[in-house]
This record gives structure tokens, sequence and C-alpha cells, in this order.
């Protein structure tokens, strides 16, 4: 139970406050959702999967919950949040899906929350983009944009956090 809270604890205070990303990015919209920024880092010809990120505003008097993402390039997709259990060990842990309460801004985010694409049969540099299909629980399909941006382009936004709780 100590483990359940603590990782809920962990995954509010990383998601719920406001993008820290340099741009938003492409932006779209379905129902109250607006979903921007969505990008994912450069991938090796050897990767077997990478991870997107991006933001989810919810401005909707209704919760909503992300419960799947799929792309034409890789065999599957799972949500995954960084985790901390009882004794204080790191982990990472597949989860069914990502709530977004009303009037929430939820970030997507390295070491926190992510959509990892498994078994992925195509590589990406700067500058490309690709689409990506998520389905919500109520709102129903979107597609988005996903950028693709350098691997060093957002090690300043855990600088900058880290200097900002410092």
């Amino acid at each position: 139970m100590r483990k359940l809270l603590f990782s809920s604890a962990l995954l509010s205070l990383g998601l719920a406050g406001p993008a820290v990303a340099h741009h938003a990015g492409e932006t779209s919209q379905l129902s109250k959702l607006v979903i921007s920024h969505a990008w994912m880092h450069e991938n090796a010809e050897m990767a077997h999967s990478t991870s997107v990120f991006l933001t989810i505003d919810n401005q909707g008097t209704k919760a909503d919950k992300l419960i799947g993402a799929e792309v034409d390039f890789a065999d599957g997709a799972v949500f995954q949040a960084q985790t901390v259990d009882a004794d204080g060990v790191l982990a990472v842990q597949d989860i069914s899906g990502i709530n977004i309460d009303p009037d929430q801004v939820l970030t997507l985010k390295p070491g926190v929350v992510w959509i990892e694409l498994e078994s992925v049969h195509r590589t990406f540099e700067h500058g490309d983009h690709f689409d990506l299909t998520l389905t919500f629980e109520k709102a129903g399909i979107i597609e988005v944009e996903v950028q693709i941006e350098p691997i060093d382009e957002h090690e300043h936004e855990d600088e900058h956090e880290k200097e900002e709780t410092s």
C-alpha cells in the first residue's frame, strides 16, 4: 500500500505542472482535450523501443483517461511510469492508462511517465516527424504529430528544474 501511495504521489508531482518545453509544437484538439508538444528523441538503428512525450490539457469539466497509443512502425505501445518501491528502489512499471482530471495539464516527460513504443522498425533523426494515434476513454481517437528532437534538446530542462528546487 505504501508503494502505491508513494508512486501515486510521485506521478502527481511530476505530471501536474505545466509543460516546461521550449515550444508548444504542433497542437491538436479532441473535444475539450488539447494535446501539444508531442516529441521523441532521435533513435538509434539498433533501438528496439523508444519513448514519446507530450502535454495534455483537459479544458473540460469531466475527467478522461488516455488508454491507447499506436503508430504504424512499432509492434505496440504501452504507458510506463517510474515508481519507487517500499525499499526506495526506482523501477519502471507499465500502467493501464493515464487519468486527466478536469482543468488539469499533464506533461508526460522523461523519468516520470511516458508512452513507450515497442519493437520499433524505423529510425528517426532530428527534424523528422510521424503521426501517433491516441485513444481516450471518453473523447475518442485523435492523431497527433510527433517531432523528433536531438538527444540533448531537453537536458537544459532537467538542469533548470534542479536549480529551481535547490
